[in-house]
């Protein structure tokens, strides 16, 4: 089933004090066992990007198409490599997953992860991560 359903996404990033909190509307769709939730960012001095963020069974994976290119996979437990580019700049990433919770059915509702992220081999922080989608 490809059925699309519209969403309100917020995505609130913690790393030490520091706190973003990031809106959105978007595409919720489940196919298979996994659920996608897909929306274009808020235009900016990068440009255009849309995001896709897979759900599956312990672990999410987020894809970032457009002028901005990204992947970033986390699995509870686990170190994944992932990437991103923009014009101007080209980084590996390791992303060191600690935890995993969501109280998600088929993708509506809270998920949180927290992570640790290395660029180019350099530990550039500890991340909290808070997703909620709602019906729109």
């Amino acid at each position: 089933m490809t059925d699309k359903q519209r969403v309100r996404i917020r995505i609130e990033s913690r790393s030490g004090s520091e706190t973003t909190v990031q809106k959105a509307r978007g595409d919720l769709y489940r196919k298979g066992d996994h659920t996608y939730i897909r929306y274009e960012e808020e235009p900016n001095e990068l440009g255009r990007t849309v995001t896709i963020i897979k759900l599956e069974d312990n672990q999410i994976r987020i894809i970032r198409q457009g002028d901005v290119q990204a992947e970033q996979t986390f699995v509870p437990g686990e170190k994944r490599t992932g990437f991103y580019h923009t014009p101007q700049l080209r980084m590996e990433l390791e992303i060191e997953t600690h935890k995993l919770t969501s109280e998600a059915i088929h993708g509506i509702g809270i998920t949180r992860w927290s992570y640790d992220l290395y660029a180019s081999g350099t530990h550039t922080g500890a991340y909290r991560i808070k997703l909620l989608i709602q019906e729109e």
